[in-house]
């Protein structure tokens, strides 16, 4: 069954405008990060050393782990707001939901030949289980999220390690070697870049998110936003003001005890593998607790209408994070490896901060002007139509003839 031609229902600002903070953070990242080349110039001046510092650390502390976890929150919410409306409309929901997460990861491999580090398709090999899960009830759900976010298999290992100081696990299989990537990267034409991206970058992708645990964190986020998006927790209600304050606060509390356990460990006198899964657990939920600063605290600020002015600019990044998030790497990855601009070996992490702010703003730009004349972004537009198999939803808005 298709989807009539129409236009687009109405949108919740807050959820495009705090995909959009998240699709900045990404962006700042990754331009920090030289898109996935972590070579820098050696010869930076002093003035500029101390700067690359401070904008890494910052970096680090702000997004790694965060920007990308909203994003896989708002997609839960995504999935809510989707099956609902397509149960409103009569729309059979698992066959043409699961053509729409394929579709996703075909555009996820096309993007990972240009940028291994690259979510979508790994969104979409996650997504899949949502349409099992979905009908569950809001406690089940609930606890299924838990599981997920404490990360049960890595939990279970460091418990053995902190229990036992005797126990040695099963050494882990190599972990992911990026030197053959990042040579390529940095002295590699465009086709030895997609060459080495088109199995061995896709590869490590995924087994890095199995590797770390991201899998596991990512698929508990998708379950907390279908919850979210079911209580409507994002629309502006007093129950959606209550959890906002709660999940503020929470999160605060939650990482200030995760420092101090992390500032602890040397008393514990763990070494290796003990210590290197733990260290990565208290991380993992390190960056959980600053998720729930960033959500409430962005909820709780989008209730000022002072703040809601500035927030609501990021609403139309937002509503194109498809399109605005594959331009990313069409742009910065050119600008930053050695077959482009390879500005890896003349800027640091301050630099290239500064040159992701200029992307950031001219995308922000692009998408205002572009959802000024467009019900969606291109991408986002031929997803829908790819969806439904159909292209009579109109992409253009309507003028009027005075105009």
């Amino acid at each position: 069954m298709t989807a009539p031609a129409q236009q687009p229902a109405s949108r919740i600002d807050v959820i495009d405008a705090l995909r959009g903070s998240a699709l900045a953070g990404i962006l700042l990242l990754h331009a920090i990060a030289h898109w996935s080349l972590p070579r820098y110039p050696t010869d930076t001046p002093a003035g500029f050393a101390a700067l690359d510092r401070l904008t890494m650390g910052a970096g680090t502390f702000l997004f790694e782990g965060k920007a990308f976890a909203i994003f896989a929150l708002m997609f839960g919410v995504s999935f809510s707001l989707i099956l609902e409306t397509w149960s409103r409309r009569g729309v059979s929901f698992g066959g043409r939901f699961a053509w729409r997460l394929a579709l996703l990861a075909m555009l996820g491999y096309l993007h990972g030949i240009i940028y291994s580090g690259e979510v979508l398709m790994t969104l979409a090999v996650l997504g899949l289980p949502l349409l099992l899960v979905h009908r569950l009830g809001n406690r089940a759900l609930a606890v299924l999220a838990v599981l997920s976010l404490l990360q049960v298999p890595s939990l279970w290992e460091v418990a053995r390690h902190l229990a036992d100081s005797g126990y040695r696990p099963v050494p882990p299989p190599p972990r992911v070697d990026y030197g053959a990537l990042f040579e390529a990267y940095a002295h590699g034409s465009f086709a030895d870049v997609c060459a080495v991206n088109a199995v061995r970058g896709q590869v490590d992708r995924l087994w890095w998110a199995i590797e770390s645990g991201r899998y596991l964190q990512m698929f508990g986020l998708f379950v907390c936003g279908l919850l979210a998006g079911r209580q409507r927790l994002f629309e502006g209600n007093v129950v959606g003001h209550a959890w906002a304050r709660r999940c503020a606060w929470a999160g605060l509390g939650a990482f200030a005890l995760l420092f101090l356990v992390r500032r602890e460990l040397g008393r514990l006198g763990l070494q290796g593998e003990a210590l290197r899964h733990t260290r990565e657990l208290l991380f993992s939920y390190r960056n959980l607790a600053q998720v729930a600063v960033w959500v409430g605290g962005f909820q709780l600020l989008y209730r000022s209408e002072a703040a809601r002015r500035v927030l609501r600019l990021l609403a139309p990044y937002g509503r194109m994070s498809l399109t605005s998030y594959v331009a990313q790497a069409l742009v910065g990855v050119p600008l930053f490896y050695g077959y482009g601009l390879a500005l890896y070996r003349h800027f640091g992490p301050f630099q290239s901060l500064l040159a992701g702010m200029v992307i950031l703003l001219a995308q922000g730009v692009f998408a205002h002007v572009w959802l000024r004349r467009c019900y969606y972004g291109p991408l986002e537009w031929l997803w829908r139509s790819g969806t439904f198999l159909d292209f009579s939803t109109p992409l253009l808005r309507r003028t009027s003839r005075r105009e």
